[in-house]
């Protein structure tokens, strides 16, 4: 008994390191984006023009005079924005320590990462050569109700964000679906490299589609849910259906294998701690796998797919186009052109 309780205070010490690690990451973080006073008075400023609902654009030349102001160089401008338009929270910052270990861990993401690119290239055949997720689109608004519309997003065209913040940003569900992956096969009482091999299969499978649907749902595509007053992004509704599964999944799943080590497998992975040091390289190899992807598949295909997308969409629905702005501390739809081009 005392064994397997050591064995579990050393699972648990495992596991908990990457949290503590996230305390003097963030407090580095906030220094690189800036917390100085005028960095702060920036903030400021550009949170209003947010709020109001205007396109950033129509306020740059206010904007760049009060960075100008404050002696804000563009650098640091682009990053506060940036920061603020996709911001970072602990999940972002439990991926950061694979960065130092990435020399070590590099060859089985590459590993992963080569069957992924193919994997992937198919789910964009099927889903959107093939129109299935425009199928799906039109399942949801006939189930919900739910009138579609373009709305655009938040931020300057003229300026664009800092680009490994905005990919940082989308990392967390792309990763943690490696984890969830894992501890979903672990459960088998196979081999460990049985277990590798199925779980490398399931991962790649779940990240090439949801990677696809992702890029395709990054644009300006809306649903109004008029019946309770909501718009809901269309990413943010993804993100909304996937978020929830993978979180408490991983929540149930990893506190009752901690707790259960010795009793649902055999081998080295009954011991709870090696159970556990498992569990954290396969968060930091879905790190190096999803920043590969994002250099490899959002900065070159991601933006061709959410276009090609759109415009099955327009063709199909013609969604109307507004915009969401507060005048005099009140938010109002207010109507665009009449679909796009």
């Amino acid at each position: 008994m005392t064994a397997q309780s050591d064995g579990l205070f050393s699972a648990i010490l495992i596991l908990i390191i990457p949290v503590l690690l996230t305390v003097p990451l963030r407090v580095l973080w906030s220094w690189w984006i800036g917390n100085e006073p005028e960095h702060l008075h920036y903030r400021e400023k550009f949170t209003s023009v947010i709020d109001s609902g205007y396109p950033i654009k129509d306020f740059r030349h206010e904007l760049d005079r009060t960075a100008r102001q404050f002696e804000i160089d563009l650098e640091r401008q682009t990053r506060i924005e940036t920061d603020m338009l996709h911001p970072l929270d602990m999940r972002h910052f439990l991926l950061v320590p694979s960065l130092v270990v990435w020399p070590v861990l590099s060859i089985p993401a590459g590993f992963v990462f080569i069957p992924l690119i193919p994997v992937t290239r198919f789910f964009e055949w099927i889903l959107i050569e093939k129109r299935v997720l425009l199928r799906i689109l039109l399942i949801v608004k006939s189930l919900t109700g739910w009138d579609i519309v373009w709305m655009d997003r938040p931020g300057d065209p003229t300026r664009p964000p800092e680009p490994v913040i905005a990919a940082i940003h989308r990392l967390p569900i792309t990763v943690l679906l490696g984890v969830f992956a894992y501890l979903i096969v672990s459960y088998l009482s196979f081999s460990f490299t049985t277990i590798a091999m199925i779980t490398i299969g399931l991962y790649v499978i779940l990240v090439a589609a949801i990677s696809i649907i992702r890029a395709a749902t990054s644009g300006s595509l809306v649903f109004i849910d008029a019946r309770n007053r909501k718009v809901i992004p269309s990413d943010t509704f993804v993100e909304q259906l996937i978020g929830p599964w993978v979180g408490v999944g991983l929540i149930f799943l990893l506190s009752r294998q901690i707790a259960l080590s010795s009793t649902i497998r055999d081998g080295s992975l009954s011991d709870p701690s090696l159970f556990a040091m498992t569990v954290v390289l396969v968060l930091y190899i879905a790190t190096l796998i999803g920043i590969s992807l994002e250099l490899s598949f959002f900065r070159t295909r991601g933006k061709a797919v959410g276009i090609l997308f759109e415009s099955q969409v327009e063709e199909t629905l013609s969604p109307d186009d507004y915009s969401l702005i507060r005048h005099l501390g009140k938010y109002q739809l207010v109507d665009g052109r009449k679909g796009r081009s």
